[in-house]
Parts: structure tokens; C-alpha cells; sequence
């Protein structure tokens, strides 16, 4: 191994180190002599990875104080030839969402490289796993991931751009593009409205920890008025909530609302199942995303604007790159459209 590579191969040990915790922010790691130690390296090779920690603004060294490891939230300039997805394969909307994706990232001059969302290891292993092979550029579609905000935040000091979709919970580490939850539950429910309907009820997952989830149910509750929603979904029941639907109308014994605005399209497409059997279609339904039975089922729907949300993401991933010490954290929320069928 040549003296550069050695250099580098002991500075990402100490980004392990880093990573993981053993040296937190803040606090001061062993000294020269320690470090050649443990990590069995001379002298002379601990400060020069530590120059090159230092370069990377990871570490301060300080003249009688040693050297502390320092964080800082800034955007870091890198190579976006390669740009990577982690998101969840399973999810309707997957298909239509990688291949604008795809599309963009060629207009770019990018390569893209998918990742299926972890199921073995945290998020933020995987980011970490893919930073160490030089991949600094990340769009993650998060779903129902839970998020470790203090090892995102090593993530983004130790030099990951990266964009969060559909959630704003990689802030301020991360810039975040979203629907605009609210416009798009307003112009569902005005829809509504001039077709007569005045009792507008809400139909969503349980799973409130998710960020568009909650969104929408919470614009959904201010917009109408309501205290509690009409139905909540089991969120296991995401890949086949029909029945389950079905069997809540048939025992529902207050009064059935004029409509119900429903959170995605997999709700819609359950909620419009269950009133056309129950021979219920009086009962208007909204929801947003499209879905293929919407237009025979005369279901109104938003749909989002992934070419948008794509572009966005791109954009946020060369701000970082580009402005990186300036570079602020942000949630850019993407507007859709409305079909009415």
C-alpha cells in the first residue's frame, strides 16, 4: 500500500470511530502516540491523516489542548456523476417515481445507483457504507424508516449530501422535498364542496409518525372543520386494506358522510371498493395520487408532480455541492394537479 492510500485507509478508521460514537462531538481523541498504537501505524502517518481529517474540517487541533472532533452542517463539494436512491421497492408509487428518476439523472449526465430501502441494518449504516465507498450524493424516499437524527448528523459532517423525499424529517441535516400537503387536501375538499358535499370526512393510515401521513390528516381535520377522523387503516393492511374497509362500513352505525377525502391512493382504491359494493357510490370519494380504477370509479384525485419533485431533488443535491459552508437546510414543498373524474 502506497503512503497516500495508507494515509487514507487510517483516516476512514478514524471516521469509524467517528461514526460510531467513540469519538464524540466535542470532546478530544487519544493523541498521536495513542492513535499509532491502536491503530498499529507510525507517527507520521497519524498526522497526516489527521491533516487530512483536519482538511475535511472534522477535527480542530489546538496548540497544549489537543484536537478535538468538531462538526460543522455544511454542504460538501463532490462528483455527482454518480447519484444514489435508497427507496422502498414495494411501494405503489415506486415504479412511476424511479423511472422520472432515471429520466432526469440521464438528462443530468448522472448515473443512478438504487438501493432497496435497509431491512438488516439502520439507514444510516447503509448511507454510511455507501459514503466510505465514495458516494456522497443521496435521495432518500424514507416511508416508514425510523430516523437516528445524531448519526445523521456525523453523516453530514463527515461530507454526505443528501435530500429526503416525501417527509421533512432529515432536517436540518438534509434538505427535504415534499407535496404541498395542505394546498393539495384544500383543492380536494373545495372540489368536493362544489359538488354539494358539506359532511367531508377523513380516511387515512394509523401510522402518524409518518410525516405525509400526519400532514394530511391534520390539513384534512382543519380544512372540514372535524375533531377525529372517519376511518384509520391499520398500516399492515397497506398492500390489501379492502376488507378491511369493507367490514368497517358494514358495521359503521352513525351517519355515513357526502364524501372522504382519503390520504393515498391505496386508502382511495380500498375506500372506493368497499362503497361500490355495499352499493354506497352516493358517498363521493378524493384522494391523493392517482390510481387506475380512479376514473371508473369517478374518484377525484391530486396527483403529484414527480417530474417536480425529481428536479428538485437534483437541484438541492448541487446547492449542497455548490454552496457547501453557506448551504442551509430546506423543505421545498412541490405542488401537484387535480383530476376530477
Amino acid at each position: 500500500m502506497n503512503e497516500e492510500n495508507l494515509y487514507t485507509n487510517v483516516k476512514n478508521r478514524i471516521c469509524d470511530l467517528i461514526f460510531n460514537g467513540t469519538y464524540p462531538e466535542g470532546e478530544r481523541i487519544p493523541s498521536e502516540r495513542i492513535l499509532a498504537e491502536t491503530l498499529d501505524v507510525s507517527r507520521v502517518t497519524v498526522r497526516k491523516s489527521l491533516e487530512l481529517l483536519e482538511s475535511d474540517h472534522l477535527i480542530v487541533r489546538e496548540v497544549g489542548s489537543g484536537t478535538r472532533v468538531c462538526f460543522h452542517n455544511y454542504g460538501t463539494a463532490s462528483s455527482m456523476d454518480m447519484i444514489v436512491l435508497i427507496a422502498p421497492a414495494k411501494n405503489p408509487f415506486f415504479a412511476e417515481f424511479i423511472a422520472h428518476f432515471q429520466t432526469y439523472a440521464e438528462q443530468e449526465g448522472s448515473m443512478l445507483l438504487y438501493v432497496e430501502k435497509p431491512h438488516m441494518e439502520s439507514l444510516e449504516n447503509c448511507l454510511y457504507r455507501l459514503y466510505k465507498r465514495g458516494l456522497q450524493n443521496t435521495a432518500v424516499w424514507l416511508e416508514d424508516l425510523p430516523v437516528d437524527m445524531e448519526k445523521l448528523k456525523r453523516l453530514r459532517a463527515l461530507g454526505m449530501n443528501m435530500v429526503f423525499f416525501d417527509t421533512d424529517k432529515g432536517l436540518p441535516f438534509a434538505d427535504c422535498v415534499a407535496l404541498a400537503n395542505e394546498k393539495a387536501v384544500r383543492a380536494l375538499c373545495e372540489k368536493l364542496r362544489e359538488r354539494g358535499c358539506r359532511d367531508i370526512r377523513y380516511a387515512g393510515w394509523d401510522r402518524r409518525d409518518i410525516y405525509s401521513i400526519a400532514r394530511r390528516e391534520e390539513a384534512c381535520l382543519k380544512e372540514t372543520g372535524k375533531e377525529e377522523v372517519f376511518l384509520h387503516l391499520p398500516w399492515e393492511y397497506r398492500h390489501n386494506g379492502s376488507d378491511f374497509v369493507l367490514n368497517y362500513l358494514k358495521e359503521y352505525k352513525g351517519a355515513l358522510p357526502d364524501a372522504i377525502v382519503c390520504g393515498d391512493r391505496e386508502n382511495a382504491a380500498a375506500v372506493s371498493y368497499a362503497l361500490r359494493r355495499l352499493k354506497l357510490t352516493q358517498i363521493q370519494v378524493a384522494g391523493i395520487d392517482d390510481f387506475p380504477e380512479a376514473r371508473r370509479h369517478h374518484v377525484i384525485t391530486y396527483r403529484q408532480n414527480l417530474e417536480e419533485s425529481v428536479k428538485q431533488i437534483f437541484n438541492c443535491l448541487a446547492v449542497q455541492n455548490q454552496k457547501q459552508a453557506e448551504w442551509k437546510a430546506r423543505l421545498c414543498q412541490v405542488e401537484g394537479t387535480l383530476s376530477c373524474y
